[in-house]
């Protein structure tokens, strides 16, 4: 292999998630990421219209959705395909956090390509691919390496060094790849707004002393009409609390991204200082015990907290992990039905695709529902109209409370200048073009076009 180092963008250009960064240097051929974008297939695909889940990559291959890349994937994925599997190519795969659009391509790697992430990260997977019913969800058996912040790993030559950031989702990491042509600084996701927003001053300040020649940083909210807002966690608490405190009569309802640790224990914490109980699904009950293993990370002991219940939605089919779970927490599992005799006593978790429960739940008219997530990206957003269908439909009155995962516009800039890297190249943003705006350094990667540091 020549020695000079190389960068292949195989995903986030352009578009949000997705991201699938290829480094190559000397004998090392390291992935930062391996996700999917949000829209991936959407030209093809809808609702229970999916790629066939038994053929593996074939349906991907064919709609050009995913690129064909010798060495990458499994014999299980490529079987069913045109292409033959050949043997692993890769030294490693470094995950730089557990969101869906830096993972979910793994379920097609193959089992003997390391996979590197931090332990809570690894802890989190667990949970998720132990709750996933849809099988697209599953990722499947890999060769996880874990690591804490600052324990570099070398990797045929390459060293790859972890540094935490504080984003939406626990035990998160940006990189410095140090390669013979210079460090390349990855952020992954991060935010400046968060409970542990020191986490990121932290990766900034070691990306600022390391000098890099390249910035691969995300854009998330880089945009000319950023619709997230500025909360902070603190300020989602406390406008929750100061929502649910004169509401003595209503039930509570609430809706949030389920890896969301941060988020749990701000509705935790308001739902205690309000005198309520707390009511969670089996996934995010399932997440806090198993989380229970790492205690880096702070979370409610959904076995013992009192004010900290399961709500139980009487499936017709339970899975395993489901029974156990109710049998640990005994008399702390609510049925609609006790909720529905005192709502003015419980807070409850409601996802999307549970919103029938609302039939049985029958909170009275006038009850707030939190919708603690980013608002739609589009004004004709089908499951947001859904939803308000929901609402109307029960009297019920949306409060937006949300604090993003991401830098703001003027948070990537002041990062920009304080890093002060040779080269700044965006991904995981609609608008790379905008970067310009914020630096004077700015390359824009192209997709599958190998880059030279050199």
């Amino acid at each position: 292999m020549d020695a000079v180092a190389n960068l292949t963008f195989y995903g986030g250009v352009g578009e949000i998630g997705g991201n699938k960064i290829l480094v190559e240097d000397r004998d090392a051929r390291v992935w930062l990421d391996m996700g999917a974008p949000f829209d991936l297939g959407e030209e093809y695909f809808v609702e229970f219209l999916q790629p066939r889940e038994r053929f593996g990559l074939r349906d991907y291959f064919a709609l050009d959705l995913i690129r064909k890349i010798p060495g990458l994937y499994s014999s299980e994925a490529l079987d069913p395909t045109d292409m033959t599997w050949e043997p692993p190519a890769f030294s490693a795969i470094f995950i730089t956090h557990v969101h869906y659009d830096h993972t979910q391509q793994l379920r097609f790697v193959d089992p003997n390509i390391p996979v590197h992430l931090g332990e809570g990260a690894r802890t989190i997977l667990e949970s998720l691919d132990t709750t996933a019913r849809a099988p697209f969800l599953k990722l499947g058996t890999h060769a996880y390496q874990t690591f804490r912040s600052g324990q570099a790993t070398t990797v045929d030559g390459l060293e790859v060094e972890p540094i935490h950031v504080d984003h939406s989702a626990p035990a998160a990491y940006g990189y410095l790849v140090h390669t013979s042509e210079g460090t390349i600084a990855y952020t992954g996701d991060l935010r400046h707004h968060g409970p542990m927003k020191t986490l990121t001053e932290d990766f900034i300040t070691a990306a600022a002393a390391a000098k890099p020649v390249v910035l691969i940083t995300e854009g998330t909210r880089v945009t000319p009409d950023d619709p997230r807002g500025t909360l902070t966690e603190a300020d989602v608490k406390a406008d929750a609390i100061r929502l649910l405190t004169p509401l003595k009569e209503k039930l509570a309802i609430v809706t949030f991204p389920g890896r969301d640790v941060d988020r749990i224990r701000t509705f935790f914490e308001a739902a205690q200082e309000v005198g309520r109980k707390f009511v969670v699904n089996a996934k995010t009950a399932h997440l806090l015990l198993t989380l229970q293993k790492d205690t880096h990370i702070a979370v409610p002991d959904v076995a013992r907290e009192n004010d900290l219940v399961l709500f139980d939605r009487l499936m017709r089919k339970t899975d395993p992990w489901e029974k156990e779970l109710q049998a640990k927490l005994k008399d702390r599992v609510v049925t609609a039905e006790q909720i529905a005799a005192r709502p003015s006593d419980y807070l409850v978790q409601l996802d999307f695709w549970h919103l029938p429960e609302l039939v049985d739940l029958r909170p009275p008219p006038g009850s707030p529902f939190i919708h603690s997530k980013s608002e739609p990206f589009e004004e004709d957003d089908v499951n947001d109209a859904v939803l308000q269908h929901w609402l109307d439909r029960f009297s019920l009155q949306r409060h937006q409370l949300h604090a993003s995962g991401h830098l703001s516009e003027r948070e990537v800039g002041e990062m920009l200048e304080t890093i002060g890297a040779k080269i700044v190249m965006p991904v995981h943003t609609l608008h790379p073009d905008r970067f310009s705006r914020l630096s004077h350094r700015v390359m824009q990667p192209e997709l599958a076009r190998p880059m030279a540091l050199g």
